[in-house]
């Protein structure tokens, strides 16, 4: 596959018309996920009434036993959210690999790209080797680079921790503008980050790795250089919390990394789920929107939304892709 790194790109000339288009494009989004919306709503609302719930009943409890065993924020910090970073990564590729494997039609009918063979058809020892690396990166991501990134920032005067008290575990409602906020924050400080590695004087000594896989699957999320997530992953990622700092509880910061996680891995998975609770958002991209990018490995730079890549015209070439298929 021939790489390409950052092309110019001309903003889109925000008139009548092209609202119009994107309008459109917006309808006819919503319209293709059909009845498979409704699942993803109760998905959705599940979430937020569940994590207060679950915070109003056990919060306290959990907070007894950091006191009990004289656990430090940092500690308990770091250790939950390692904790739950790998469970949902290891409870979503299991799922994943059933689909993958059992190649049920029902679940297939939702693959994004019919064109190309899943990369263990394609080439099966390729596919060994790769899966074993990509087990190893994701350890050292996902579980050394956060400590040592998260520790000394934790010494500084600028650190600032989390409310933890049983009393201020948010509401459904304020759980779900915060989460709402942080997406946009890290939306944002992505899609610039992701583009910026997409240039040509960084492009092949970071993000390269990452598009070693040019079909996307569930592995292939957090398989990236490690540079690449601690500036490209982690920090967009931590942008909401540090802004929102004491005013968000941990209950709710914890709750917007599953979301985040579970965004990149619904992202990479290689299917566009008509029920999944990320394809409720307004101007979400998705599965097929990203894995565009892998495959083309141009535009479509952006995570939950496709704002920015709109304002900036960075997802034309997509859109033509999906007229022509459309012709």
């Amino acid at each position: 596959m021939t790489y390409q790194t950052e092309v110019a790109f001309e903003p889109e000339r925000i008139n009548r018309s092209s609202c119009g288009q994107f309008m459109k494009k917006e309808r006819i989004r919503y319209q293709r996920k059909g009845y498979g919306l409704f699942f993803a709503a109760f998905l959705a609302i599940s979430f937020f009434f569940l994590v207060p719930y679950l915070g109003k009943n056990y919060w306290a409890d959990l907070m007894k036993f950091k006191s009990h065993h004289s656990i430090s924020y940092t500690a308990f910090f770091l250790g939950f959210s390692l904790l739950q970073h790998n469970l949902i990564h290891i409870v979503c590729n299991a799922i994943y690999y059933v689909y993958y494997r059992f190649e049920f039609p029902l679940i297939e009918r939702y693959k994004t790209n019919f064109d190309e063979p899943w990369p263990w058809h394609a080439d099966p020892q390729g596919w060994r080797s790769q899966v074993k690396e990509s087990v190893l990166v994701f350890f050292l991501n996902s579980n050394i680079i956060p400590i040592l990134i998260y520790l000394p920032f934790s010494m500084t005067p600028v650190f600032k921790e989390h409310s933890i008290s049983v009393d201020e575990v948010p509401s459904p409602l304020r759980l779900a503008l915060m989460v709402f906020f942080c997406m946009l924050c890290e939306d944002l400080t992505f899609y610039w980050s992701h583009r910026l590695l997409h240039r040509k004087e960084v492009y092949g000594y970071v993000h390269k790795m990452h598009h070693k896989y040019s079909q996307t699957v569930g592995i292939a999320a957090e398989y990236c250089h490690p540079l690449e997530f601690a500036l490209g992953n982690m920090i967009p990622t931590a942008i909401g919390p540090a802004i929102l700092g004491p005013k968000m509880h941990l209950i709710a910061v914890f709750a917007w990394y599953a979301v985040r996680v579970g965004e990149s891995l619904d992202g990479h998975c290689g299917y566009e789920f008509s029920f999944s609770p990320y394809r409720l958002i307004p101007m979400s991209g998705g599965a097929e929107y990203h894995d565009f990018h892998h495959s083309q490995n141009v535009g479509n730079y952006s995570s939950f939304f496709s704002i920015w890549d709109t304002v900036f015209g960075t997802n034309k070439p997509f859109y033509q892709k999906l007229d022509k298929r459309c012709e």
